[in-house]
């Protein structure tokens, strides 16, 4: 059921106001952000770097990747995010940042917690001055978070 929830909300994001990808991401840049992040993408990751890159939309940006960018800026990239959080403040390195809720709070996948298909769920954190704390799973892996998003900006 997960994989079909991620293959409809990429189908109807795209009636989302303002919507907007970044294109697909090669197989040379998947592997190198996977390396870089000591992290073997899921099947749904990685088919949604293969085809959209990244997906903003009205007041939503689920982060890309992009291994090669060098210009320091963080959001919106899921590797350049991750690494600087793991040496500035110890992220742990089973989580990859994908998305910033309006509180400050952030969209974690959690690769040491996989369901049954192999896909990571999606937990929110934040750091609280001297260590990241998870607060609560909200979904049940990244197809199910982004047709929750896709779905509030619709029917909002």
């Amino acid at each position: 059921m997960s994989y079909q929830n991620y293959k409809e909300a990429m189908k109807i994001a795209p009636k989302c106001r303002f919507y907007t990808t970044a294109g697909g991401k090669t197989q040379e840049e998947i592997s190198k952000s996977e390396e870089l992040l000591n992290v073997k993408f899921s099947k749904q990751c990685r088919e949604f770097y293969e085809q959209y890159g990244y997906l903003s939309f009205f007041g939503n940006e689920i982060f890309g990747i992009d291994p090669n960018d060098t210009s320091g800026e963080l959001e919106g990239n899921s590797v350049a995010y991750a690494l600087n959080d793991r040496e500035e403040y110890g992220l742990p390195t089973h989580w990859i940042p994908i998305y910033t809720f309006d509180d400050g709070s952030m969209a974690y996948l959690d690769y040491s917690s996989l369901n049954d298909d192999g896909e990571p769920c999606v937990i929110t954190a934040r750091f609280n001055g001297s260590a990241y704390q998870a607060e609560e799973t909200i979904a049940e892996d990244f197809g199910n978070f982004v047709l929750q998003l896709v779905k509030e900006q619709l029917e909002g």
